[in-house]
């Protein structure tokens, strides 16, 4: 692994160069479940402004890592998956999926095999994003929603997991259809935040526990989110330009503290 080829270089062990690494080499705990986890605390901080919570149907595009665990967080806290699909099948069912049974599935049959059974019928994979549900998890495809299928999301809330999931032309229907989206900037970036943890935790010769992983990305994803739903509401524009809004500030306030030529020449 990179790690080692490293080490062989310097001529000793140096895991905070690299990131992503076994637990067993100096990774950190909490990686596999962390792009789910980010989305879900943003959207759980969120629900009173988003008009969503337990009870809300959910369907999920992508039933991978980050689409298989957020489905297990959401139903945990009440919410309905009443739809998922994956590169081969989709499945939903109207009183919600049992996501276990998914999970098992997956790793046999393909969901697929599911359908027929307990309320759960077949669905067109590439019909997903039109599901009448209150949240959308585009959680896989890069420009999943494109100025041809926007029109059809029923939603009122899309949760970016992928990277990329909404091209622009689908942004700017969404926002005329008055579809909130958290962007992927925001929401799916606690896969990179638990890398920086990893470093630190390599830098630092000390390990934390998975619930303080938990802690720290919740509290994080609260503070930004919070900071950036705010700036969204105050500028009237969406959460993708107020998440860049933000990021942008936070730049120039470095840069000025260096000192700008005004402040040098005045």
């Amino acid at each position: 692994m990179a790690a080692d080829e490293y080490a062989t270089i310097v001529g000793k062990v140096t895991p905070a160069v690299i990131t992503c690494k076994p637990i067993a080499l100096g990774g950190s705990l909490g990686r596999d479940p962390a792009t789910a986890r980010g989305g879900f605390y943003l959207l759980r901080h969120l629900e009173t402004e988003l008009g969503v919570g337990p009870g809300s149907r959910v369907a999920i595009q992508g039933f991978g890592n980050a689409g298989s665990h957020m489905a297990r967080l959401l139903r945990a806290a009440g919410y309905k998956v009443i739809a998922v699909s994956d590169s081969r099948a989709a499945v939903g069912a109207s009183d919600g999926l049992d996501i276990e049974a998914l999970l098992e599935a997956k790793r046999t049959s393909g969901l697929q095999g599911l359908a027929g059974t307990n309320g759960i019928t077949a669905l067109d994979p590439h019909t997903i994003v039109g599901v009448d549900c209150e949240i959308l998890v585009p959680a896989a495809l890069e420009n999943l929603i494109h100025r041809d299928n926007a029109g059809d999301v029923r939603a009122k809330v899309v949760l970016e997991l992928a990277y990329g999931p909404l091209t622009p032309e689908a942004d700017d229907i969404l926002s005329a259809n008055n579809v909130i989206v958290l962007p992927d900037i925001l929401a799916n970036a606690v896969a990179v935040t638990v890398s920086y943890f990893e470093w630190v935790q390599n830098r630092q010769g000390y390990y934390w526990t998975v619930s303080e992983i938990h802690d720290r990305l919740k509290a994080g994803m609260e503070a930004e989110g919070r900071a950036i739903w705010a700036l969204s509401a105050s500028r009237g524009i969406s959460m993708r330009s107020a998440a860049y809004v933000h990021a942008l500030q936070r730049l120039a306030e470095a840069t000025e503290a260096h000192g700008t030529q005004q402040f040098f020449t005045s």
